[in-house]
């Protein structure tokens, strides 16, 4: 026995114990969505458009459109209302059936939590027969993302759901 313990003890300084590192975390969330709520306003025959997107992907995805450059949202280094507003318009659309994007007016952003609320207008949007809804909002990072648009218009509520396969869809009110 003594031999035993002899051979442990000198394993001990010939091989030492290494704690391994905790390993790091590869994503700050398990999954990639998105939300996004359209209301008809019949007061001014505007769209309201409201979208949340996870802070951390936002900015990953601008930066990825700002030539690798930093972008940053919130704070006081906070670099990304231009980039934003070319990030929306890029992967956010209403089509005419004459293959024509709809205006849009991005109004600003607002941090809560993890998440960013992006506020965007779409003036002149009475008539939407044979228009198209795009959406694919971080399909460049993941090929999980999920988008989910509620659409109110009038007494109406439709429900689209955009992802790697999908990205446009008929708005049939």
């Amino acid at each position: 026995m003594p031999l035993l313990h002899f051979i442990l003890f000198l394993s001990v300084f010939i091989f030492p114990f290494k704690a391994e590192k905790p390993a790091k975390p590869t994503a700050a969330h398990a999954f990639h969505t998105s939300l996004t709520e359209i209301q008809y306003n019949a007061k001014e025959k505007s769209l309201e458009v409201t979208i949340r997107l996870f802070t951390d992907d936002l900015e990953n995805a601008l930066t990825k459109l700002n030539n690798g450059q930093k972008v940053m949202i919130g704070g006081k280094n906070d670099n990304s209302d231009a980039v934003l507003n070319k990030y929306v318009q890029q992967h956010f659309a209403i089509i005419t059936p004459q293959k024509q994007k709809k205006t849009l007016q991005y109004l600003g952003k607002e941090l809560e939590g993890d998440a960013t609320w992006i506020y965007v207008e779409i003036p002149e949007a009475q008539a939407l027969k044979d228009h198209v809804l795009y959406n694919d909002f971080m399909q460049e990072l993941f090929d999980d993302q999920t988008n989910l648009v509620n659409f109110f218009y009038g007494s109406n509520k439709k429900t689209f759901l955009f992802n790697a396969k999908i990205k446009s869809a008929a708005i049939d009110f």
